[in-house]
């Protein structure tokens, strides 16, 4: 009998009573989260959104925007596209000063400093009004304006315009055109107009399509 249940237990592991003969072993720990690559999920955007607007793609970090076929309104485009996806405000002279690689180490420097908390503040209607009242006293050379001053009455012209959407797009990171400014001509639309176009900015876009090779 004892013979037996020796056998038994050899070749099952257990005996009759369904006991484990062998002592139990402790379950492995789960292996830990592979970490999020957000450098690679920056690339992969950044391929992803040049192969869509440029219509190419045989891409290198090397290449060049407006060598491959790109001009001023694809370029905006493709800030307002990396704005949307990640969150981030990048003026548009410091991303067309680099090729594929650098814009990507941008954007993944950017977006990591908002994900570590040290993204810039949100900006408040109020501080875009403060803004431009600055610069209407400044480019103008007229005392505070109210929101129903209008740019051109108070002696606004096309190169003071020009110098006005300049301070705009460094200061808030957005494309303010000229033919925006003529339509938007008082502070108040003014205000509107820079607040809408950072919100639009921000606000999370769906995924591209890659055209088919």
């Amino acid at each position: 009998m004892t013979r037996d249940r020796s056998a038994v237990i050899a070749i099952t592991g257990t005996d009759r009573a369904g006991a484990s003969a062998a002592p139990a072993e402790s379950a492995a720990p789960a292996a830990p989260a592979a970490p999020v690559d957000h450098a690679q999920d920056v690339r992969e955007f950044m391929f992803g959104a040049w192969s869509d607007l440029l219509g190419c793609h045989n891409l290198t970090e090397h290449a060049d925007f407006f060598t491959r076929g790109g001009d001023s309104l694809l370029f905006t485009r493709l800030v307002r596209r990396v704005g949307k996806e990640f969150g981030v405000v990048i003026p548009l002279h410091d991303m067309s000063r680099r090729n594929l690689g650098d814009q990507i180490d941008l954007v993944h420097m950017l977006r990591t400093r908002g994900l570590s908390g040290r993204a810039r503040p949100a900006v408040t209607t109020s501080d875009i009004r403060t803004f431009l009242a600055e610069q209407w006293r400044d480019v103008l050379d007229c005392p505070s304006p109210s929101d129903g001053s209008d740019f051109f009455a108070l002696g606004g012209d096309s190169l003071l315009v020009t110098r006005l959407v300049r301070r705009v797009g460094k200061e808030f990171g957005v494309e303010v055109s000229v033919r925006d400014i003529l339509t938007a001509t008082t502070l108040a639309d003014q205000t509107r107009l820079v607040g809408g176009l950072l919100t639009e900015a921000l606000r999370p876009a769906p995924l591209l399509r890659r055209r088919a090779a």
